[in-house]
């Protein structure tokens, strides 16, 4: 089993923009293996609960080497909000962000109500309606299973800055940001 550590900087304060195109960079942890020694990486943009997790865009496979994926999110891609992660796979292993805000947008997604789910992926009812189906992923995690669980960072150990720290298999470190031109 290779491991590394992926430290997302995608964090609560992070916005995107359909007026301005979106970057997603990642590079070597310095943990075996390198880069140049991982699967291409297939990156998502995601939406929906944890417990039923909806791809909005693939943007596409890279050679790890690469480092980053810039792109342009479509204005009526869906809801505005606190909604939206990325899902990172690499061979086997898949790995998500913590939840970020993309703005600028309007439209629908089929299968997601923005009114249902929370900034953690939590499944909620709609206001006047109970709910017993509760998501549990918190900020960023990885599992090799096809389910997510919610796991515990170890801040002390793993950080980057924004308290989210997680350990992976096959991965390196990943971050999000805005360009402006």
């Amino acid at each position: 089993m290779i491991e590394a550590n992926l430290y997302p900087i995608v964090n609560q304060k992070t916005v995107c923009s359909s007026k301005t195109p979106c970057k997603v960079v990642w590079g070597d942890d310095g943990i075996a293996p390198s880069l140049l020694e991982l699967p291409n990486i297939n990156v998502k943009l995601m939406t929906g609960p944890n417990s039923n997790q909806i791809e909005v865009m693939d943007l596409g496979t890279f050679p790890p080497a690469k480092g980053k994926v810039v792109y342009k999110i479509p204005a009526n891609l869906g809801p505005a909000g606190k909604y939206y992660f990325y899902k990172f796979i690499a061979g086997a292993v898949q790995v998500w962000s913590t939840r970020f805000t993309i703005k600028d947008v309007n439209g629908k997604i089929v299968g997601f109500d923005p009114e249902t789910v929370d900034a953690k992926g939590e499944t909620i009812a709609p206001k006047g309606k109970v709910n017993n189906n509760v998501g549990t992923m918190d900020n960023s995690t990885n599992t090799n299973a096809a389910e997510p669980k919610s796991v515990e960072t170890n801040a002390a150990s793993h950080t980057n800055g924004v308290n989210v720290g997680l350990s992976m298999i096959g991965m390196a470190a990943v971050s999000v940001s805005y360009l402006y031109y």
